[in-house]
């Protein structure tokens, strides 16, 4: 499991500004996303400034396409946190999980 924000989709759904000689926290990485969609509430997600060219001013990552959207700060994993945990380790229950958020 890497954070969300090094997923290998995520240019679909996030901009980056970074620090220069921090853009290691951020490269993309080939991920196993288990058919989940990019997740702004996972526990796994930086914050809007972690590692900004300008902390406080500038945003290090900014949603698309509403770039309003809460990110980061999780303090719990979030439903597709744990969707993709029973998925990795092939969990029964995670589909019940999964049935519930699709509604």
């Amino acid at each position: 499991m890497h954070h969300e924000q090094n997923r290998g989709d995520r240019d679909n759904d996030v901009t980056e500004n970074i620090s220069k000689g921090k853009e290691h926290n951020f490269r993309k990485v080939e991920t196993n996303n288990l058919m989940t969609p990019y997740d702004y509430t996972s526990v796994m997600h930086y914050g809007r400034y972690a590692f900004s060219k300008e902390y406080g001013k500038l945003p290090t990552t900014i949603p698309k396409p509403d770039s309003n959207v809460q990110i980061g700060g999780a303090r719990q994993m979030s439903r597709l946190d744990i969707v993709r945990v029973n998925r990795l380790y092939y969990c029964s229950e995670y589909w019940a999980l999964f049935y519930y958020i699709l509604q």
